[in-house]
């Protein structure tokens, strides 16, 4: 039998640089291009599998295990991000996988309570440390909301754009995700796309160590239609925002002199100020 040509892609590049989940707040958003007004669409609607991970009320969302305040319970995407990820899931039927999306547009209320909770984690994990230590532990994986304004592309959180994605791997045949090696939101070295890479250049790890193979799957079928990945998160992407602006740049590519997408008010009905554990 052939060996699929998903199991002979390259590696997942290195990391190039020092990133972290802020800093793109210095690349502009040109309000002016068509893109900027492109409405949320509802990712259901284009067939996409998935589930909120914020609002999920079961405990079955580590590190949460409680639904996240300021969660929506839908998944949404700018209407461009969803055609996207549609071509993506074409690609990898051939091979017996579809995306299985996590979280894509996350309102400023929501970011702010995972800000909140990664804090505390943080302050928990590093009791004598100073808050610009703290910040800088957090800032690894959740961008700063307390400065959010609308009005003000310098502030605003990756997710608020309804252009950042985070998904994984799911089997066509049995419904189970695909084994990455690191959980959703698991704020640690394996969470790193490269970090197989790294374990198979040290020999702890064969060729063909499926944590390893899915996780290049994953990385090059949404190359392939343009998302640039956020290097310490293997599920994270981004198309056309800020974030996908720096990190373009970043790994060498001809990134554009601005963002298109910019914030993006919350889809109608979906607008949640609070929400508790328990709560529908």
């Amino acid at each position: 039998m052939p060996v699929p040509a998903w199991t002979s892609l390259p590696p997942v590049p290195h990391a190039c640089c020092k990133l972290d989940a802020g800093g793109y707040g210095s690349v502009a958003v040109d309000e002016a291009d068509p893109r900027a007004a492109e409405p949320l669409v509802d990712l259901s609607d284009y067939g996409l599998a998935g589930k909120n991970y914020y609002a999920r009320t079961d405990g079955g969302n580590a590190p949460y295990h409680r639904a996240i305040a300021g969660h929506i319970n839908g998944l949404w995407a700018r209407r461009s991000v969803a055609e996207k990820l549609v071509r993506v899931n074409r690609g990898l039927q051939e091979w017996g996988f579809r995306l299985f999306v996590w979280d894509a547009y996350r309102p400023a209320a929501c970011q702010q309570g995972l800000w909140a909770f990664w804090w505390e984690q943080a302050r928990q994990d590093r009791p004598d440390a100073d808050d610009a230590s703290i910040r800088a532990r957090v800032l690894e994986f959740v961008s700063d909301p307390s400065r959010f304004d609308p009005g003000d592309p310098a502030t605003i959180p990756t997710h608020a754009t309804g252009a950042a994605i985070d998904l994984t791997l799911q089997h066509l045949d049995t419904g189970a995700l695909a084994e990455m090696g690191a959980g959703f939101d698991e704020m640690s070295p394996r969470a790193a796309s490269d970090y197989f890479e790294r374990a198979l250049e040290r020999g702890d790890i064969a060729p063909d160590d499926p944590q390893l193979l899915h996780r290049r799957l994953l990385h090059f079928a949404m190359r392939a239609e343009g998302f640039v990945n956020y290097p310490p998160e293997f599920w994270h992407f981004d198309w056309g925002n800020q974030m996908y602006v720096r990190n373009l740049a970043a790994i060498g590519g001809d990134a554009p002199r601005a963002a298109w997408y910019g914030y993006v008010r919350p889809p109608e009905g979906e607008s949640r100020t609070l929400s508790e554990p328990g709560e529908r």
